[in-house]
């Protein structure tokens, strides 16, 4: 099975779990894809930071369409900040990247009436796999290490997926993540921020 191109689908699959066979990170997978897919248009040239608010620059269409839809929004709107476009529309993107990758092939999703879908990727050789070339960028050099894989990685750390990266190799590789991060521009710490803000507003409708 070849992978999809995209970020988001990408970091969708490696939230997935190959050996419980189930998907993780449910909680905070919403801010982890938006943060792919702002990445992705970062990387791009089709994102850029104007003080520390995202701009969106002229050009055709990537052909994705979460990423068009995206790309639109941010053009749309006056500019915001990074973390403000990370924490919208989690749900909607979450379905959004299933549908695709479902669409695609990469992926086979059971409906049920009352318990969570039941998703399984059609490859999980070939999830485990890329997971395990994602993590090799903890131990390569910077010159070794392309941006698109930096920045999976850097992503799944600031956003907790546990499959990609532990909480023990977060701590232990602190200042390596750091120097990934920089690879997504403003988005990773973005994400941190959202997903920090996410946690506390939950925790202070729950007291």
């Amino acid at each position: 099975m070849n992978l999809p191109e995209s970020l988001p689908a990408r970091m969708y699959l490696l939230a997935f779990d190959t050996d419980k066979n189930r998907l993780t990170s449910r909680s905070q997978l919403g801010l982890v894809l938006r943060a792919a897919a702002l990445t992705d248009l970062y990387l791009a040239g089709r994102l850029t930071d104007v003080d520390g608010k995202a701009s969106a620059a002229r050009g055709e269409p990537t052909g994705d369409s979460l990423l068009d839809d995206l790309l639109a929004q941010v053009a749309a709107h006056r500019p915001r900040a990074w973390h403000r476009w990370v924490g919208r529309q989690e749900r909607g993107t979450v379905r959004a990247v299933r549908e695709q990758l479902e669409a695609g092939h990469h992926l086979t999703v059971e409906r049920r009436a009352i318990l969570p879908d039941r998703v399984r990727p059609r490859d999980r050789r070939a999830v485990k796999q890329y997971a395990g070339e994602v993590r090799t960028a903890l131990h390569q050099s910077a010159a070794r290490t392309d941006a698109r894989t930096a920045s999976v990685l850097a992503l799944a750390a600031r956003g907790e997926v546990k499959t990609v990266v532990s909480r023990w190799e977060r701590r232990e590789h602190r200042q390596r993540l750091d120097e990934l991060a920089v690879y997504t521009g403003p988005v990773a710490d973005a994400l941190r921020k959202a997903l920090r803000s996410k946690r506390a507003a939950a925790a202070s409708a729950g007291s």
